[in-house]
């Protein structure tokens, strides 16, 4: 007869791509290591998969990091841009002040 097939539940699921994402080893040698085939374990990875679990090693999290700075780096030229604008029209409200604050004679 065939070997019955292992049923596992959601929560193992988790704790195993957890475990997996924290690990440095490949993922066939870890399917080798848990008994479990490798194809299951990338159906898991697949459903279950968090980023933020991941060492920024991972490419997967590194390009999620490139694309957060690179945003927030925009973010930080748009508000150097605003504050310079600012900053000009400033000196113009104080050059006027100083324009139309003059006695007349």
């Amino acid at each position: 007869m065939g070997e019955q097939r292992q049923r596992y539940n959601e929560e193992f699921k988790k704790q195993t791509v957890k475990f997996i994402q924290e690990q440095t080893k490949t993922l066939g040698d870890l399917a080798e290591e848990l008994n479990i085939p490798k194809s299951t374990l990338h159906q898991w990875m697949s459903k279950y998969r968090e980023l933020k679990n991941e060492p920024v090693a991972s490419v997967d999290r590194v390009k999620e990091l490139e694309a957060e700075l690179q945003e927030m780096r925009r973010l930080l030229q748009e508000k150097e841009h605003t504050l310079a604008d600012t900053q000009e029209e400033l000196a113009i409200v104080k050059k006027a002040v100083h324009i139309f604050s003059k006695p007349k004679s």
